[in-house]
């Protein structure tokens, strides 16, 4: 009983270390962007590294059950200023859980949304090539 316990707080112990452990060099946040109905929404995650302060990478991912997207531009709109970025490489592609996801880097100033404010709404345009997946052939 005693050695079950003693297992059983060092796991609490250990966990709880784990969890408050923070990785100062990329501090970044997940999220999703507004997006009509028939748009297809990407998940982006917004990463700052203490190495490059003034810079930030944008990682954009695309999930599709039927197509594959290969993402060539992201250009930054506020109907006065807009602002184009190539991608840092080439699209990573993957199958999971049945969705074929394809993500993407582009690296930002990190000044970008300041530079864009004076209008009520931002909007990010992804350019990209669609690749149709045949799944009658799975």
């Amino acid at each position: 009983m005693m050695k079950k316990l003693a297992a059983l707080i060092f796991g609490s112990v250990l966990m709880t270390g784990c969890a408050t452990t923070q990785n100062v060099e990329n501090v970044s946040t997940v999220g999703l962007l507004i997006c009509k109905p028939n748009e297809l929404c990407p998940i982006v995650t917004v990463s700052w590294n203490e190495s490059y302060k003034d810079l930030l990478k944008l990682r954009m991912s695309l999930n599709s059950t039927k197509n594959q997207y290969d993402i060539q531009k992201v250009i930054f709109d506020n109907g006065q200023q807009s602002y184009a970025f190539s991608p840092v490489g080439k699209t990573e592609q993957d199958f999971v859980l049945g969705n074929y996801r394809s993500r993407n880097s582009i690296i930002t100033p990190i000044n970008l949304m300041n530079n864009l404010r004076g209008s009520d709404q931002i909007l990010m345009n992804i350019s990209l090539y669609t690749t149709k997946i045949d799944n009658s052939l799975k």
